[in-house]
């Protein structure tokens, strides 16, 4: 009878066994919880930075306009549209073939164009009229239009509606 009772114990413990090896240590789940606070607070400042980048094109063209710079004016707004220059373009470049994607399911539905982050399809490509129209203008009523057009849209990307 006691060789029947240690056999069950044993039995028992070894069904048991598995069932507490298979549970992640806490200190595990929580490492890989604050892996994620990092990525995630990363990917905010990677909003962040775009953000304060276009806010500082849309600033500079702004002074320009004011100054009566109006091709200055509308390299700026044109920066702000395509999200930067070239510089940026590479590291932008660097991180897609890192297989980071800011607007991965944007990118998938067409509406941001691959790595970019603030600046949708739609909104570059009016940003980008407003460019061609401010380089065209010739009269101050046409070059004020032109700013409207761009700054609508600019303070709505920035918040600043």
């Amino acid at each position: 009878m006691r060789t029947s009772t240690c056999t069950l114990l044993l039995a028992l413990s070894l069904i048991a066994l598995p069932a507490i090896a298979q549970e992640t240590p806490p200190s595990i789940a929580k490492a890989y919880e604050s892996l994620a606070d990092t990525i995630l607070s990363v990917r905010a400042a990677e909003a962040n930075f775009v953000k304060a980048m276009l806010d500082g094109h849309y600033h500079a063209a702004e002074v320009l306009a004011k100054k009566g710079d109006w091709q200055g004016a509308a390299a700026n707004m044109a920066l702000f549209a395509n999200e930067g220059d070239n510089a940026i373009a590479g590291v932008r470049k660097r991180l897609l073939e890192g297989g980071h994607h800011f607007n991965a399911a944007g990118e998938e539905q067409g509406l941001f164009e691959e790595g970019y982050v603030i600046v949708s399809r739609e909104a570059k490509t009016k940003i980008l009229a407003a460019v061609s129209q401010m380089r065209q203008a010739d009269t101050d009523d046409a070059r004020t239009e032109a700013w409207a057009a761009f700054e609508m849209i600019a303070k709505e990307l920035l918040g600043q509606e």
